[in-house]
């Protein structure tokens, strides 16, 4: 997928700040997110364009190997400057490859239902 005006970068980098988002799974703030483009097709099979996000954890992707380069690059507070994709060099490609194509696992999907019925989302 090729830039647009309204997507402008391929891969959008938001590094570990003040304000960092927490971890979907554990809660602790993340050490990266990763916004980038994502097709799928609707029931249709008509393509839809959008982004998805990913994010790095440093207490919840310790043992994916994809990480490994990514999270070496954060170790002891570290973090990479400039935060820009080609910065991250391969370790980047080689996370986002493997996170690309995961999909959520059904108790996950089933707690999060129900934190937002509970109203804690």
């Amino acid at each position: 997928m090729k830039p647009t005006p309204d997507r402008p970068d391929l891969i959008a980098l938001r590094t570990a700040g003040p304000a960092s988002p927490p971890c979907p799974r554990c809660r602790t703030p993340v050490l990266l997110v990763a916004r980038y483009p994502h097709t799928w097709h609707n029931r249709s099979g008509q393509p839809v364009h959008g982004l998805k996000e990913s994010v790095l954890c440093g207490s919840c992707d310790p043992d994916d190997p994809a990480a490994a380069g990514l999270l070496a690059l954060f170790a002891d507070g570290g973090h990479p400057t400039p935060t820009t994709p080609e910065a991250l060099g391969p370790h980047l490609h080689t996370w986002l490859a493997a996170v690309r194509h995961r999909t959520p696992r059904s108790a996950d999907l089933d707690a999060e239902e129900a934190r937002w019925r509970a109203g804690d989302l």
